[in-house]
């Protein structure tokens, strides 16, 4: 369906309230198949207008193909897509969305809210207006419409770098977590008053315990995240120290070497130990990379939780418009779409957090025998002072001594502080109790099925 003649932007932007969450789902074209009354209301089209149409019956001419693009690549390939969105209504407004987009079944559904982070959104939208700039030179310039897509594709990924976004998984961590705040905080969701004993009351019963265990969840997780990024910034400090520390001890090797003649053992050990001091460093190049993964993990495992906070608020509001007689088409079947959302949502996060505690135990494990490592550092290095006192020639290396020693207390102090947050992250490792979080979305599905 192709949107109704005279429809052309009027300037007007229509605002709502932040509680006001909205959805759609569509088939693997895009093609609509059902919505709810906030859409029907804000969109300005007529629910049979809506189904049946393609989406982009609400597309803003201002929006680049760009991101369309990226949004068909990530959810053809069975991954979460966010976005900031303007779209346009029947009569001309606009109305801006923050819009999600996950599979759903043999199609998708797109849940969407007011935008909440105009710090996050507005520096995205001047990338939008940069790229659809170049787009529509593209297209003067005789390309097709996909092609200037898929171009301008490139084009806003490289904006979005420069906005510090290295990837777009990097937007969805920073956006959805962010904006689902936002909105809660100023507008929580309120469970619909139900009948005790029917199957409604056992849908919202359980989206309450749904939500009410996920917010648990989410502050642990936090935790977690925050937890990865003092990791990194100890390893970091770590492994200057250790560059430290290795030059002096080839320092000493060195310098070991010019009283072969006195002390021919003390060439031998300070070589084992300069060797030992970069064994140390060693063990923690890995642990960069592992450090990186984890914290990636970590960042989309808050997503996923806040984007299943978002599913079940979505069911929540949805409750309450079918039970108000609100709801548009047929709401047992939204309302089992909207449940297995927040099902597949919930097992999505639960496989993340199963990853989570396993990439956490390797890291403690390789921060532990780095540990172990530099302790038998100290022990050989101390043999070596030994050795060095016996032989008479301490004078002569005394000042290569003194640097070996300072940057080993700086070692072993951050060390210290390394292993410490080793021990934290094996108490972040033992896994969350998800039973009643798992027990109550199977209620929800429960309840949906006996509608």
């Amino acid at each position: 369906m192709a949107r109704p003649v005279g429809a052309e932007p009027t300037g007007e932007v229509r605002a709502y309230p932040a509680g006001q969450v909205f959805f759609s789902t569509t088939d693997r074209r895009g093609v609509i198949t059902s919505v709810n009354s906030t859409f029907v209301r804000l969109s300005r089209f007529g629910e049979g207008e809506l189904l049946g149409a393609p989406h982009n019956i609400i597309r803003h001419p201002s929006m680049p193909g760009a991101a369309f693009h990226i949004m068909w690549e990530r959810i053809l390939a069975g991954r979460p897509m966010v976005a900031y969105v303007r779209n346009l209504a029947r009569d001309g407004a606009e109305y801006l969305t923050f819009s999600t987009v996950t599979p759903l079944r043999d199609g998708f559904i797109s849940v969407r809210s007011a935008v909440m982070r105009p710090d996050l959104f507005e520096p995205v939208d001047a990338a939008y207006r940069e790229t659809r700039e170049l787009e529509a030179r593209w297209r003067a310039e005789g390309a097709s419409r996909a092609d200037a897509a898929a171009r301008g594709a490139a084009d806003l990924a490289a904006r979005l770098r420069a906005l510090g976004f290295d990837s777009y998984d990097d937007v969805l961590r920073a956006a959805l977590p962010a904006e689902v705040d936002a909105r809660r905080a100023v507008a929580p969701p309120a469970a619909p008053t139900t009948e005790p004993g029917t199957p409604w009351s056992s849908v919202v019963s359980g989206l309450v315990g749904v939500d009410h265990e996920l917010e648990a969840l989410r502050g642990r997780y936090d935790v977690t995240v925050g937890l990865a990024s003092e990791l990194t910034a100890a390893r970091d400090d770590l492994q200057r120290t250790l560059a430290l520390l290795q030059g002096s001890t080839d320092a000493a090797a060195e310098a070991a070497a010019s009283v072969a003649d006195a002390a021919p053992v003390l060439v031998s050990t300070a070589r084992a130990v300069a060797t030992l001091a970069r064994g140390v460093g060693e063990d923690l190049t890995p642990l960069g990379a592992a450090l990186d993964d984890q914290r990636a993990l970590l960042l989309d495992l808050r997503a996923s939780l806040a984007l299943s906070v978002l599913h079940t608020d979505m069911a929540l509001i949805f409750a309450g418009e079918a039970l108000s007689g609100e709801a548009y088409g047929d709401p047992v079947t939204s309302i089992a779409d909207l449940a297995r959302t927040v099902a597949d949502s919930v097992v999505a996060s639960d496989q993340l957090r199963t990853g989570s505690a396993e990439g956490l135990r390797r890291i403690a494990d390789a921060i532990d025998a780095a540990h172990g490592r530099l302790l038998e550092f100290q022990r050989m290095m101390a043999n070596w002072r030994n050795l060095v006192v016996r032989s008479g020639v301490s004078g002569r290396l005394a000042g290569v001594l003194g640097p070996v020693d300072d940057a080993l207390r700086g070692v072993l102090g951050q060390m210290q502080g390394l292993t410490a947050l080793a021990a934290a992250c094996r108490e972040q490792a033992v896994p969350a109790p998800t039973d009643r979080l798992l027990a109550h979305a199977a209620a929800v599905g429960e309840g949906v099925r006996a509608l």
